[in-house]
This record gives structure tokens, C-alpha cells and sequence, in this order.
């Protein structure tokens, strides 16, 4: 659900316009041949990048709309009308210029699964020629941009696709401290396509709010905004498991962990904090260099280690190699997850590099893993670094919310958290 007040502006337009940051923000350059472009709900497309849109179609590029949450024909009557605005035509070889996946709105994190697979789906139709993929930003509050960005983002990179974010609810939300500036492209629009844009976003009566309509969810001054204001597009960042295969082919232990007493000491507190002498099915997220696993391996029967990195897991696996009990494997989380049941899944070190949406995704797929008398354990630094999307203790206290599991031990000190839940 969204959880903003659509109707009042953190920061008001003429701000935003203002900004001296957009002399350095790049132009968006020539369109490739096809668009295909996913949006969480009918609007969130012409809102975001209905100028774009009416460039492409002034160029004639090709231009495809994936839908995640349509099921109202009189909202995708709307979207249809809105697109004849932009001057979208249907494609040349008969497939439909609108689709829709027809999941729940507001709930695409609990339908994670059918999302994945219907976005496959449409991205596996192709044409021939060049194509980007666009789909709502990471970062926008609104739970089902988030999570249909993230899932678009894996999908477009497994196939080998370019893909680009566009904001929505970052406009009326958020701040210029928000905006990822070194990631931004600005799409510079024509008088032509901002007037086709406002008025294609005039055909989405239903979410207009007007004093004939209160309940709509589109305030007047949040549309003026996307009509005459900026659009731009943001490059997503560096997939993790490439962030941390740079770190470890730079270093083979980036963190020290074998040498410094921090990382000594916080081993010997997790081992003694299991309350289990023996464990038959261990699972590690995140197992870098493979330390922590060594300490985990003298305590089950059977430890499968994962981690997105090459470089850690060659790492690991030469650490490893006189285990047999251990398995080390390649996998980016949460996208890829090891088809294990285990009675200790172990997270250490690695949440706060997720972002609180991607670890929500984790989470529910540690409880599908977790036998029902399974412990978890989670141990974080107390501290922040500059490529943290949360704080250690952040991530537990979602833990502890999401899943309704309370701790069974705890340590904090002013080092590390650690806390076991059963």
C-alpha cells in the first residue's frame, strides 16, 4: 500500500526545477528500435514517462506496456485511450500493445513467483532490432513500483537486456537528496510531446482527484507536475553479486576477516551462541571467504554455503575443500535460492546490504526453507558504511516483524547484534 499522503508535495515542483544538479545530468540519446515498458498499475507509465513515450511514437519505435496489477477494464479502457493520446500503435507483428499480468494491486510482494514468471513471458516475445526494457524505479515508496522494478531489473539481466527506472511517487515524496544523481538521464521532451503527455493523462478520469471524484488518488498540482515538469530515467546500480566480486577479486579476504579480532571474536560468540550441538541441515547466506563457515561445518551434519560473488565462493571453496560435509555454491539472492531444507539458516554480515524490499524478499524465502523446528540466527555489525541500504539492527527489527519470530538468545554489545530465533 502506498505510505505517503498523495496529496501533499515533500518537495514542491518550481524546487525540484531549480536544482543546479540538472546542468550535469545527461540527455537521454537516440530511442532503440522497441520499448517495452512494465508498469505497476494502469498510469504509472504516462505519469512517469508518457513523454517518452510520445517520442518513441514520433519516431516510430515500437512501444510495448506490461501491466502487473490491471484487472479493471475501465482502467485499461483508460490506459488504452491515454496511449491513441501518445500515438502508440499497435505493433506490426499482431501482438497486443497492452498486457496485462492481472495480479492483486498493492500486493506484487506476496505473488513474487507468478510476477517473475509473467514478466519472462513478456520479455521472451521479441522483434528484431535493438530494445530497453523500462520499468518503475527501485526506490519509490509505493511497495509495488519497488518490487515490479526489482523483478524486471533480474529478469532483464538474465536475458542480457538493458534496462532503465523511471520514478513516480519520488516526485511528490521525496527530496534532491533522494535523487541519485550520478545515475540520472534526463529525457528531453518537445512542447509537442509534453502537450500529448498532459493530455493522455487527462483520460485517467477515475484517478483524478476533482471535486466530482475525492476519492481519486491523483492530486491536481502531483499531475501538473508530470505534465510540464522534468522526466528522466535512472540506470539501476551495480547488481551486489558484482559489487562483491570486484571487492574480492581486488582482495581475496576484503574484510580481514581472518585476521582481525573483531571477526575472531564474532565467530566464537556465534558458535557459542547455538543452542544446538548438532544441526543436520545448515544453509549460510553470504558465506564471502568462507570463516564463518568453517565454524558452522563442525557443527552440521550436511552445510550448503552460498554466496553472489565467483571470487568468494572459489575462495570458500578451497577454505573448504577437506569438508565434505560442506557444499559451496554460487547464487544471487533473493533471485536464486538453493532448494534445501534446513534446521539453521545463518545470516551474518549481509542484510543491511539489501535493501528493506529485496530483504523482505529474503525473508520469506528463508521461512519457505526453514523446517518447523528450525533456528535462524542473524549477526550484524552495529556500525554504517557508504554501501549500506540499511542499518544491521534495521534489518533485524524487520525480521522480527515480518515473520512474528521473537529471539530464543540475543547478544548486543557496541559491536555486533546477534540474535537466534526459533
Amino acid at each position: 500500500m502506498v505510505s505517503f499522503d498523495p496529496a501533499v508535495a515533500v518537495t514542491p515542483p518550481d524546487e525540484w526545477e531549480r536544482l543546479a544538479q540538472w546542468e550535469q545530468v545527461p540527455a537521454v540519446g537516440e530511442l532503440p528500435d522497441e520499448l517495452v515498458v512494465f508498469s505497476a498499475h494502469p498510469d504509472d507509465e504516462t505519469l512517469g514517462v508518457g513523454g517518452l513515450l510520445a517520442r518513441a511514437a514520433t519516431q516510430g519505435r515500437a512501444v510495448r506496456v506490461v501491466v502487473a496489477t490491471a484487472d479493471d477494464p475501465a482502467r485499461l479502457a483508460e490506459l488504452d485511450a491515454a496511449l491513441d493520446v501518445l500515438g502508440i500503435r499497435a505493433p506490426e507483428d499482431g501482438a497486443p500493445r497492452v498486457s496485462t499480468l492481472g495480479l492483486p494491486d498493492g500486493a506484487l510482494k506476496h505473488h513474487t513467483g507468478a510476477l517473475r514468471a509473467g514478466i519472462d513471458a513478456a520479455l521472451a516475445a521479441s522483434r528484431p532490432g535493438t530494445r530497453l526494457v523500462v520499468a518503475p524505479w527501485t526506490g519509490d515508496r509505493h511497495g509495488d513500483h519497488r518490487t515490479l522494478g526489482r523483478e524486471v531489473t533480474a529478469a532483464a539481466r538474465d536475458r542480457g537486456e538493458s534496462v532503465l527506472h523511471y520514478p513516480v511517487w519520488l516526485w511528490q515524496w521525496g527530496t534532491p537528496a533522494d535523487m541519485p544523481w550520478s545515475r540520472l538521464r534526463e529525457v528531453v521532451l518537445s512542447p509537442a510531446d509534453r502537450e500529448r503527455k498532459r493530455e493522455a493523462l487527462r483520460r485517467f478520469a477515475s484517478q483524478l482527484r476533482t471535486a466530482g471524484n475525492p476519492a481519486g488518488v491523483l492530486e491536481a498540482g502531483f499531475v501538473e507536475r508530470a505534465a510540464a515538469g522534468r522526466e528522466v530515467l535512472i540506470e539501476p546500480p551495480p547488481p551486489l553479486d558484482e559489487h562483491f566480486d570486484r571487492l574480492h577479486r581486488e582482495a581475496e579476504d576484503p574484510w580481514h576477516v581472518r585476521t582481525r579480532w573483531y571477526e575472531r571474536r564474532r565467530r566464537q560468540v556465534l558458535a557459542a551462541s547455538l543452542p544446538r550441538e548438532r544441526y543436520a541441515q545448515g544453509l549460510e547466506l553470504g558465506c564471502s571467504v568462507g570463516e564463518t563457515t568453517a565454524v558452522l561445518a563442525d557443527r552440521c551434519d550436511a552445510l550448503l554455503a552460498v554466496d553472489g560473488s565467483a571470487a568468494a565462493v572459489e575462495t570458500a571453496g578451497r577454505r573448504l575443500r577437506d569438508a565434505p560435509q560442506v557444499t559451496v555454491e554460487q547464487l544471487r539472492l533473493p533471485e536464486q535460492w538453493p532448494d534445501v531444507s534446513a534446521d539453521l539458516i545463518v545470516v551474518s554480515e549481509i542484510a543491511y546490504y539489501f535493501d528493506p524490499e529485496t530483504w523482505d524478499a529474503v525473508i520469506d524465502r528463508i521461512r519457505t526453507s526453514l523446517r518447523p523446528d528450525g533456528e535462524v540466527l542473524l549477526c550484524h555489525w552495529t556500525g554504517e558504511a557508504d554501501d549500506f541500504a540499511q542499518s544491521g539492527a534495521t534489518a533485524h527489527e524487520r525480521f522480527r516483524t515480518r515473520t512474528g519470530m521473537r529471539p530464543v538468545i540475543g547478544h548486543h554489545d557496541e559491536a555486533f547484534a546477534l540474535e537466534v530465533f526459533r
